[in-house]
């Protein structure tokens, strides 16, 4: 596809869901003895094409700073079309525009596990009007079955590893290396999930696996939510939420006693059976939701593979698990 062919599907997708408004700075004012005065700072405000303005962030910045506007910002992609075959996807928001961001494709993972289950190699870059100048690029790879936005496979030590940023004040040949980059950074990051991904998925696991991954995950749930008197309740909704999804293998989608099924299935509780609202899309690619799916990975991996296998004991937890799986 080509740099005008993708350009010419952001503009339009940015269009159909009304996210091709204009960011402007508007000056704040404070109220001192029942009069408002200026602060010498600016509040990014939302200009719709009927004329109606509304506050995008609550943060408030100097004269000096220039919001990038989403056209412009994704305009990247034309570039990145010009360097490596991708496909556009969709676009999407959160906090009434605070982050826009939008997905392209680099193919797909595909012959993992006996039922032949496939990954889309989905990246998404993200462009904000909360203070970040760069436009973040983020591995979100994406699971068609179940709809899920799964963790990458890596868990690398540092925020700098897991998010590359291109910046918007480069041009020529410094900007097109920077691109460069992090479309090899995301190619080798698939590399490694897609070896990953198969590993699990020819794992056969026990059901003892299966308790002791899903306690393992549970048990810090319970212990944010102590004294809060609904904590039992929400944490053995929750508990049966990742055994139902384990035993179900996706309506029969995955091999039952596999790794993959277990890391879906625990992956997929927290993606699907938490609140959607106004900031989930944001949890999802870069904050709770994300770290969730990532963490959980973690613990999936640990146990089947990295010798962390020592069998805890919760006889309250081991009665739910024999009743429910």
């Amino acid at each position: 596809m080509t740099s005008t062919e993708i350009l010419n599907q952001v503009h339009d997708a940015l269009k159909s869901k009304s996210l091709d408004f204009e960011v402007k700075m508007a000056e704040s004012f404070a109220l001192v003895d029942g009069v408002y005065v200026p602060t010498g700072k600016f509040t990014p405000v939302r200009s719709d094409r009927q004329g109606v303005e509304s506050i995008i962030s609550g943060t408030s910045f100097s004269d000096h700073y220039t919001p990038i506007q989403n056209f412009d910002a994704f305009n990247v992609l034309g570039e990145m079309a010009d360097i490596a075959d991708i496909e556009f996807k969709n676009v999407g928001s959160w906090g009434n525009g605070g982050g826009i961001y939008a997905q392209i494709s680099l193919g797909d993972i595909t012959g993992i596990g006996a039922r032949n289950d496939s990954v889309g190699k989905y990246i998404s870059l993200v462009n904000s009007h909360d203070g970040t100048r760069a436009l973040h690029l983020l591995v979100t790879p994406y699971r068609f079955f179940c709809a899920n936005q799964i963790s990458k496979a890596v868990n690398d030590a540092s925020k700098k590893n897991r998010l590359v940023s291109i910046h918007h004040n480069i041009h020529g040949n410094k900007r097109l290396g920077e691109i460069g980059y992090a479309l090899q950074h995301a190619n080798d990051n698939f590399q490694k999930s897609e070896e990953n991904y198969k590993r699990l998925a020819d794992r056969v696991i026990t059901m003892d696996e299966a308790r002791e991954a899903i306690f393992r995950t549970m048990e810090p749930l319970k212990l944010e939510g102590q004294g809060t008197g609904l904590v039992q309740k929400t944490w053995e909704r929750r508990a049966i939420q990742f055994i139902d999804r384990f035993t179900g293998a996706d309506n029969g989608q995955l091999d039952k006693l596999t790794g993959w099924n277990l890391y879906n299935a625990i992956q997929g509780a927290y993606q699907h059976g938490t609140k959607k609202t106004a900031t989930f899309e944001k949890s999802l690619l870069m904050g709770r939701i994300a770290n969730q799916a990532e963490t959980s990975l973690v613990t999936v991996n640990d146990l089947l593979f990295n010798g962390v296998n020592a069998k805890t004991s919760n006889n309250e937890f081991d009665e739910l698990f024999s009743k429910v799986a």
